[in-house]
């Protein structure tokens, strides 16, 4: 599956447009305000909002609403009847193969589900007390465990076979850039790199998948401050591209992420286009 994450259809139609083929995988956030906000999340809520999208939603979800829980209550199961409700949410919309991201890039320190915040036990307890709760309610969904390649801690806290389907992976360029082919290979392979996680998820019979990736603007982002931001780049957008296509037999899928917000990556392709040399290798790649 390939796609992108997009808040509304006007953005993945926009997306498809722009690329020449179709779109059937869409990333999206739940918003972590409240129990009832990610139990019942806004995906779904209309066919603006992705409710007779004809491919799959991906739903990245905390382990917890922002203020509103901690790590040990968690792994101790406290909140297991709110995983449970988003279950039986995910099966009343019609959607129960969904793809859970859940507690995604816990191996960098900026979330509050961060594995840097507590005990690697406590972590791993959470983790499969949510995946049993949602599974309680709604055995076909699919768990992706989803780490950030540009940190370590990550393979500590697996949680087991058992509590997970897909082998995530969000990889930016950058921390390092990969600006020639030797350079993507090299940084692809490190401990948490792309190309570790791909051999990862084959070891142990699992898809991969990449729910993060793009450019990372050389300006108004902390890597490009630091000199570790590819900027403008299609080396990196080649190379993703092959590697997906080298490994198409476990790629659960892909999703580009276009973003251009102040602080963030800037990888925008499309509205705006921030950067034109990588939108265009995209658009004749894909």
């Amino acid at each position: 599956m390939s796609g992108v994450s997009a808040g509304s259809m006007t953005q993945v139609r926009a997306w498809e447009s722009f690329r020449g083929s179709p779109v059937n995988a869409v990333l999206t956030f739940s918003d972590r305000s409240s129990w009832q906000t990610m139990t019942s999340p806004w995906v779904g809520s209309g066919p603006e909002k992705f409710s007779t999208f004809n491919g799959t939603w991906i739903i990245s979800q905390p382990f917890f609403p922002t203020g509103g829980g901690d790590m040990n209550s968690c792994a101790s199961g406290a909140y297991s009847s709110h995983w449970a409700d988003f279950g039986r949410w995910l099966v009343n919309k019609g959607r129960p193969a969904s793809i859970i991201r859940l507690a995604w890039e816990f191996n960098g320190n900026w979330f509050p589900w961060s594995v840097s915040k507590t005990s690697a036990t406590t972590w791993v307890s959470c983790f499969r007390q949510v995946v049993g709760a949602i599974r309680s309610t709604d055995p076909q969904a699919r768990i992706d465990w989803a780490l950030n390649a540009h940190s370590g801690g990550a393979w500590s806290v697996y949680p087991g076979d058992q509590y997970v389907d897909i082998i995530g992976v969000d990889s930016y360029d950058q921390w390092p850039a990969s600006t020639t082919d030797a350079a993507f290979a090299t940084q692809c392979a490190e401990a948490t790199g792309l190309c570790s996680v791909i051999a990862f998820a084959r070891q142990h019979g699992k898809q991969f998948s990449v729910p993060e990736w793009g450019l990372v603007g050389k300006s108004d982002t902390g890597a490009g401050r630091a000199g570790q931001a590819g900027g403008d780049n299609p080396v990196y957008v080649r190379n993703m591209y092959r590697t997906f296509a080298a490994n198409r037999d476990v790629l659960a899928y892909e999703t580009y992420f276009n973003n251009s917000e102040a602080n963030n990556v800037h990888s925008s392709l499309l509205n705006p286009n921030e950067n034109p040399n990588g939108a265009a290798a995209y658009a004749s790649l894909w």
